[in-house]
């Protein structure tokens, strides 16, 4: 375009804009020199008009003043970094445009609003060529022609703030006007109203507004199957960031919901496979997860705990870095397990083409576990959560469904293995989709940092997955698969209600670690309050269950499986002292005492090793059940006995 033949309106809506600032952008566009223009200053302070009946107000001063080219913008906004030689360019190829944005650190290119749910976000990739057609333009610097008003007439008085620039770019689209961004200059917007307090009120507003203008029935059926995730989402009302403990309690409580709802739905599908299975048949396919899953924590490599402890939320190539290194490891494992598998199970072909199948949860694990670290740190697990239950919905769905028809192994494996496929799929797209330049490089020196920092995780992790195991493995071994089948079925029950563990370990950790930075009592008076809640939870739960499983149990565990009531009645009773040592363990990764972690599981593990050794070949799987609730009860003396002896040390080190 060229400014030597048209009069450009500069429009700025003021409200409670000091005189300063007026001053200041005038000599701004002073300095643009321009030949033809002028200034019109819409002050709103005293009118209680929204912000696009001022610029509307604008708008029709300009063209009374017969200018051509309308350039709005927000007061909190400086040119004065911007080429003027090149400043109009955008009119070559746009009839709406508008400029690269610098705001609070970050540089935006343009807007683009999201299909399904019609919201629009500002675009942080820097886009390959000068001139970039976009969804919309930020109305804090918005370039508009004539052509455009006359075509799509004034900006839509309908929205008090926000979202009139996102209305008036669809409308512009829609007729077929072209909108875009030049990206090669650049301006900066202040953006004062980000401590306005009425300003999320004022965006949820004018996001269901333009919602409600614009959606179509697909559109509209998307947002209500969305409903709990958007929920969750809106935690502002239930927190504040100051407050560390109810921000706890928010990723805590939303981390239990999605965890009890899979936890139902795997109960639901445990109560199909032994009414469809034998004892022997739902032994092998337990036999089989549990030689899946005893390399898990190799393939974490102890980062999810390192990302959640450590890893920097604002080092996005940090995070690049852990994923590639995760992918790496989990090849590598997946043959380490088809490996042990055929050793392990060779005399048995069916055991070994299960084991391969069920081997790629190995990679469904690195992505979601990848996407769980990115949430956790971003203080947004509930992303996480929902994503879980959609999958474990379709996958559950399936495979009752598929057990009801035909009860066959074969099937259940397969399908098995299509549906982690699958969800390794979504969850690298979500990743994708936030950290769209997550390719792969090979980082020997980054990996080798995060080794040093997390082989401590791995090891645990390793002995953990371990210890959980060794009684399976041994009562294959020492007994037969029946036997197997029977114990699983009835620790299953006790398994179902670790998600307590799990969700109070991925929610309380980043909290743990941020009160050790504000010093170590902060930190042990919390620890208290966790004992005291996660015990009483604990000992409720077992006590319940001892008493109510011989009338509730028999309903659910007919035939065979009844001998697996006396299961459930025992180890459920490992339970309070599981949730205690999650206290103890946490507060000792955070003090950086993983070592000592390390200790403590390797002790457990030849605990639990002798013990059942000894006792299995006369008592089968009850000394199984006794002796889990025995090492947990072990573990939790122990740990009070260390975690003493830390108090101890750190009270004298304060005193000298």
């Amino acid at each position: 375009m060229d400014a030597d033949i048209m009069k450009i309106g500069f429009i700025f809506v003021l409200y409670k804009t000091p005189e300063e600032e007026k001053q200041r952008l005038m000599l701004e566009i002073i300095d643009l020199n321009l030949p033809d223009y002028k200034v019109y200053f819409i002050d709103n302070t005293n009118s209680g008009k929204g912000y696009a009946e001022g610029v509307n107000d604008g708008i029709r001063r300009a063209l009374i003043g017969n200018c051509q080219l309308l350039i709005v913008g927000n007061p909190d906004i400086s040119l004065k970094d911007i080429n003027k030689n090149e400043l109009l360019d955008g009119g070559k190829k746009f009839d709406i445009w508008g400029l690269v944005m610098k705001q609070q650190g970050k540089i935006y290119y343009g807007g683009e609003i999201d299909p399904w749910r019609l919201t629009g976000g500002l675009i942080i990739q820097k886009p390959k060529t000068r001139f970039k057609n976009t969804d919309w333009v930020s109305g804090s610097l918005m370039f508009i022609k004539k052509k455009a008003v006359d075509s799509i007439g004034y900006f839509s008085e309908d929205y008090f703030m926000y979202y009139e620039d996102v209305d008036y770019c669809q409308r512009a689209k829609m007729a077929g006007l072209r909108v875009g961004i030049d990206s090669k200059l650049i301006y900066e917007h202040f953006e004062v109203s980000v401590d306005n307090p009425d300003k999320q009120k004022f965006l949820s507003n004018s996001k269901k507004l333009f919602f409600r203008k614009y959606s179509n029935i697909g559109q509209k059926l998307y947002k209500i199957g969305r409903i709990p995730k958007t929920i969750l989402e809106k935690q502002r009302f239930w927190t504040s960031q100051n407050d560390t403990r109810k921000g706890f309690f928010i990723n805590f409580a939303s981390l239990n919901v999605s965890s009890l709802l899979n936890k139902l739905l795997n109960f639901l599908l445990f109560i199909f496979l032994i009414r469809y299975l034998s004892p022997n048949e739902y032994g092998l396919y337990t036999l089989v997860w549990a030689q899946v899953l005893l390399f898990s924590p190799i393939v974490d490599l102890g980062t999810t705990s390192y990302g959640i402890i450590d890893l920097p939320t604002e080092n996005k190539n940090k995070f690049i870095s852990l994923f590639n290194l995760r992918l790496l490891v989990s090849i590598l494992v997946f043959f380490l397990t088809g490996l042990t598998g055929f050793i392990i199970f060779k005399d048995n072909t069916r055991i070994v083409v299960y084991v391969l199948l069920t081997s790629f949860v190995i990679f469904s694990n690195v992505f979601s576990g990848s996407y769980l670290i990115k949430n956790a740190v971003t203080g947004k697990l509930y992303n996480s959560s929902f994503v879980s239950i959609i999958f474990n919905l379709v996958l559950i769905s399936s495979l009752i469904i598929s057990i009801s028809i035909s009860g066959s192994l074969p099937v259940i494996f397969l399908l098995t293995f299509i549906f982690y496929n699958l969800y390794s799929f979504v969850n690298y797209f979500l990743i994708k989709k936030d950290i769209t330049d997550l390719n792969f490089k090979f980082e020997f020196k980054t990996w080798i940092n995060f080794l040093k920092k997390s082989y401590a995780y791995v090891l645990i992790g390793f002995l953990a997955s371990l210890y959980f195991r060794l009684d399976i493995f041994l009562l294959q071994i020492l007994k037969s698969e029946r036997e197997v089948g029977i114990y699983s079925a009835g620790y299953k029950f006790f398994e179902g209600l670790m998600f307590i563990a799990a969700s109070y370990n991925i929610s309380r950790l980043p909290v743990l670690a941020k009160l050790v930075k504000k010093g170590k009592i902060f930190l042990f008076s919390e620890v208290k309050k966790d004992i005291l809640l996660l015990a009483g939870l604990g000992f409720l739960i077992s006590v319940i269950t001892y008493f109510l499983a011989p009338y509730i149990l028999p309903v659910l565990l007919k035939g065979n499986y009844k001998d697996s009531i006396i299961v459930v009645r025992t180890v459920m009773f490992a339970l309070p002292f599981i949730l205690i040592s999650s206290v103890f363990l946490n507060t000792m990764y955070v003090l950086n005492k993983a070592k000592i972690v390390i200790l403590v599981f390797s002790v457990q593990v030849i605990f639990n090793f002798v013990l059942n050794f000894i006792f299995i070949p006369k008592y089968s799987y009850i000394a199984s059940s006794y002796v889990t609730v025995l090492s947990e009860i072990v573990n939790v003396v122990m740990l009070i006995v260390i975690y003493q002896f830390i108090i101890k040390k750190i009270k004298n080190e304060n005193i000298t």
